[in-house]
């Protein structure tokens, strides 16, 4: 499955589906009496070459019908090849891996995990993962700041009107934050992440647990990590809670723990959160409008080849089921399929609207909360929210450049029939109405968040780079979850073999797409289309330039990056860029 596993995390790049009609010069544009009967016409006869279909893996509907089957079997011809070529340098590295750390005398040291890293993985993971996470992988403010950067997802604040998850020793919690975990609820300066669902998956002859996990706010205003439960199905009533003041190898099993929930949901949550949640919509749009719609033009280009993903997955899954495949994640294949629906099915990674990017992390309480200290660094939110506000500003142009006033958003009748198509699309949580133009700027930005940045942080250039990479996380544990505490005086006997190892680093070294960078195929590069723009008016395209040129600032800008005198990088101690224009990619291909 090593094979299998890295070839299906390299879901390739292709046109978009549809493509546009490659002998049409004409400009795109808006519905409107002239254009009304071939459009019609037009939509007509596409709606019945894309149907909806099932799909056993993401929930979603997946697309059928003769154009639509065309679409994916050109794509495929497109990017079949240069996956399964790289997949086959995976598999050679992950050999190449395992001969070195066995010949340098295997794992005597959590620090030894790098040489399953040094001057191997020429090809897809050559620089490694982020600086700092090789020397800083035991540092509290590691664990707890990669939750504000590389995994924000699952964090919220415990408001006022949130219960506990679980009890902490008031003497431990006073010694620790010197407050009581009650009453840093009510000061606003508690935090939380919730697994505990995972206990309950099929199981591996690996071994994991359900988490959840309390951060707080400190009187500094530093945001550190104060107790993890460990959650072992069978044994829900005797899980064990750690904090910083149990055994040292203790305390980084249990945060280790919690690491490969995480893990697990970048994963394969982001299946359906960049994924299906995006395809959706897409599906629904390309029935309801015209190839000649701007719009609709824009959306092909933002969803790259959006169809291969789920296949891959769904074939690596069956061919690599728990009889043939590897251990070492202590859940299996089927686990995998059926958690990522029930994430997708929940809302959680579904919900469209909900998941806006600023709604999202004020429903969570964290940004804008009025009952407790703001974040004092964020760089999740300080990053996203400047590449969302150049997005935005070109959406706006852009919109503003075809539809003079909201009344013409609100005529434009294709997309009304969109507003309507993504009932029977299944689309979770689409907006109510498209009546404005700032509907329609939201909608296309969150679409654009979906496959560029937040891909970016689940799959492309995230979890490779940082919460999968050794030794900070491992995948699953090679001995079983104890019973109590004490036991773990040396947290080796519990790490991953050399095999393991390399197979880790080669499962997600596959979504890095190392030589995608600084190359037209990142963020900056989203609208340098010129078969695109050519169509496009003169204010899309002077738009689309500018989009391109703050881009690139942003990249230059964010490369100076390094650490303080402290040996920090915005609190964090490992250097956080992935977001990077010039690196992060611009639509959701793993």
């Amino acid at each position: 499955m090593k094979a299998i596993t890295a070839i299906a995390l390299l879901s390739g790049a292709a046109q978009a589906a549809p493509a546009v009609n490659s002998d049409s010069v004409q400009p795109f544009s808006t519905p409107n009496l002239l254009n009304l009967i071939p459009r019609t016409l037009e939509i007509a006869e596409k709606r019945k070459g894309w149907l909806y279909g099932t799909f056993p893996f993401g929930v979603a509907p997946y697309p059928t019908g003769k154009l639509a089957d065309k679409t994916i079997a050109d794509q495929r011809a497109i990017w079949a090849p240069p996956v399964f070529e790289l997949g086959g340098i995976i598999v050679n590295e992950t050999a190449e891996a395992t001969a070195a750390v066995i010949a340098l005398g295997n794992f005597s040291t959590l620090d030894d995990y790098s040489k399953v890293y040094t001057n191997l993985w020429r090809t897809s993971l050559p620089s490694g993962p982020l600086p700092g996470m090789l020397t800083n992988h035991t540092d509290d403010r590691t664990f707890s700041m990669m939750r504000l950067s590389s995994i924000p997802f699952r964090l919220r604040r415990v408001q006022r009107h949130d219960a506990l998850l679980f009890p902490v020793d008031e003497k431990i919690s006073r010694a620790i934050t010197g407050h009581s975990l009650e009453e840093l609820h009510a000061q606003g300066r508690l935090f939380s992440e919730d697994f505990a669902e995972m206990k309950d998956q099929e199981a591996t002859t690996a071994y994991g647990a359900g988490c959840q996990a309390y951060f707080y706010i400190d009187n500094a205003g530093d945001f550190l990590p104060l107790a993890i439960k460990v959650i072992v199905k069978g044994r829900e009533d005797s899980a064990l809670v750690y904090t910083p003041k149990d055994l040292h190898a203790e305390w980084l099993f249990a945060k280790m723990t919690i690491n490969a929930n995480d893990g697990w949901h970048s994963t394969w949550g982001h299946t359906t959160f960049s994924h299906s949640s995006a395809e959706a919509p897409y599906l629904a749009l390309i029935r309801s409008l015209s190839e000649n719609h701007p719009i609709l033009a824009l959306v092909n280009r933002i969803e790259n080849t959006p169809w291969s993903i789920r296949p891959n997955l769904q074939d690596s899954l069956v061919n690599g089921s728990r009889e043939t495949g590897p251990k070492y994640y202590p859940w299996t294949a089927d686990a995998a399929r059926d958690w990522a629906g029930y994430v997708y099915s929940s809302g959680e990674t579904s919900n469209f609207s909900g998941n806006y990017f600023l709604t999202s992390m004020r429903t969570r309480g964290l940004i804008d909360y009025k009952y407790g200290p703001a974040l004092k660094s964020y760089p999740f939110y300080e990053d996203a929210s400047v590449l969302m506000g150049v997005i935005r500003g070109f959406l706006t142009s852009f919109i503003n450049s075809y539809y003079k006033n909201d009344k013409a958003v609100a005529s434009d009748r294709e997309l009304q029939a969109w507003l309507k198509e993504t009932v029977p699309g299944q689309v979770h949580d689409f907006p109510k109405q498209i009546q404005t133009k700032k509907d329609i700027v939201d909608i296309l930005s969150h679409q654009i968040y979906l496959g560029s940045i937040v891909h970016s942080i689940m799959s492309g250039n995230g979890n490779q780079l940082d919460i999968m990479s050794l030794p900070f996380t491992t995948a699953g544990w090679q001995m079983p979850i104890p019973t109590k505490k004490g036991v773990i005086t040396d947290i080796m006997p519990w790490m991953p073999t050399p095999e393991a190892a390399a197979w880790q680093v080669a499962t997600y070294a596959a979504g890095n797409r190392a030589s995608w960078k600084d190359t037209n195929m990142t963020l900056a590069y989203l609208l340098d289309d010129q078969r695109l723009l050519s169509r496009m008016n003169k204010e899309t395209r002077t738009a689309a330039a500018k989009f391109k040129s703050e881009m690139i600032a942003l990249s230059e800008q964010w490369r100076t990056r390094g650490f303080d005198e402290n040996g920090l990088d915005r609190g964090m101690p490992y250097v956080w860029n992935v977001l990077d224009p010039k690196w992060a990619i611009y639509w959701s291909v793993v």
